[in-house]
């Protein structure tokens, strides 16, 4: 009923104006052309689908969209119309535009650190928001809470340093204008609370059903060895920061080997985090109660769920993936991400 209310609430304001504009007076235009800008802030986001340069056409990567294909088939959901790549420790599954075409995005960085078992549970994750019910990626309520996020933006103005060179009445006003506008905004914060609040637990369960989907597909020891994996994300995101800074090259003379070795470097790097390190950052997980975000529950639990699930035979096998075809797909993408994370 909250959506509801939103959405409402924007179809007011869009008749509203357009009336103001249709029979006011000039006073009354003003007011209702501004209506339509407000409105025109708060309409319906869908996600842009548009030319990228990180994604990759099924043409030039069969091997891998049929992997992601096989796995989508094995959960019944929705097959990825695009498969994209970057340079974070993460990945992501995103319904854009009208036509709500799925689009799969995995980080370069995690891909690499992953062994070949754990990337088909990373997929199945993935793949199994598609279908895990997730209402926050949902039409209704999804286009509701974007709606306030984008009203409490324009609500809560960017103060900039220019502000300084201000007189002192003008710098006044200011500060009553915003002061003004940030209690204009508690109405619409609150709401975005409530509703951000009212939908968590479904977005959680829905988190711990993406995971059940991909120890289907991947078995359980390898969904939660990916978790794991993905808990180490800020030793990751520090070794790549690391080793921008330092130019990259230690002495390789060629630029495909710096990158080759930016990936190898990585890689090693993270299987020679110790054990005790590895409990270390499970027991904060667990005394902060640590997660991906908000949306996520704790990784420390979803990665002790996995390890309390009865093994069972993964329904997609790392012996049955062509990877040295898929590794050669991702080689141009895999250098591409490797100049942007180093600066070159």
């Amino acid at each position: 009923m909250l959506a509801a209310f939103v959405h409402a609430w924007t179809l007011a304001i869009v008749v509203g104006s357009a009336w103001l504009l249709l029979k006011g007076y000039l006073v009354l235009k003003l007011a209702g052309a501004t209506g339509l800008g407000l409105a025109y802030l708060l309409r319906p986001r869908f996600g842009r689908w548009k030319a990228d340069a990180l994604a990759l056409p099924r043409a030039g990567a069969p091997q891998l969209y049929a992997l992601a294909d096989r796995i989508a088939d094995e959960l019944g959901t929705r097959r990825p119309d695009r498969i994209r790549v970057n340079g974070g420790y993460n990945a992501s599954y995103g319904r854009l535009g009208v036509r709500r075409r799925v689009q799969l995005t995995v980080g370069m960085p995690l891909w690499t650190a992953l062994t070949p078992q754990e990337r088909i549970a990373l997929l199945g994750h993935e793949l199994g928001h598609g279908s895990n019910g997730d209402v926050r990626r949902g039409l209704w309520l999804g286009l509701a809470l974007n709606s306030l996020a984008e009203l409490h933006q324009v609500l809560m103005p960017h103060r900039g340093d220019a502000w300084r060179v201000r007189s002192a009445r003008t710098r006044m006003m200011d500060e009553l204008v915003t002061f003004l506008l940030q209690i204009c905004a508690l109405p619409v914060r609150l709401c975005w609370t409530v509703l951000n609040r009212l939908t968590q637990l479904s977005s959680q369960q829905a988190e711990y059903l993406a995971d059940e989907m991909a120890a289907r597909v991947g078995s359980a020891s390898a969904a939660g060895a990916m978790l794991d994996k993905l808990s180490l994300a800020e030793v990751a995101t520090a070794r790549l920061r690391q080793r921008r800074a330092a130019g990259g090259h230690h002495g390789l003379a060629k630029a495909g080997d710096v990158e080759e070795e930016l990936w190898t470097g990585l890689r090693e790097y993270l299987d020679s985090v110790p054990a005790g390190e590895r409990e270390r950052r499970r027991r904060l997980s667990d005394r902060e109660m640590t997660a991906v975000d908000v949306s996520h529950p704790p990784t420390h639990l979803r990665v002790r769920l996995h390890a309390e699930r009865p093994q069972q035979p993964a329904a997609v096998t790392a012996q049955s993936v062509q990877w040295a075809a898929i590794e050669t797909e991702l080689e141009p993408a895999r250098r591409r991400v490797a100049r942007e994370i180093l600066g070159h």
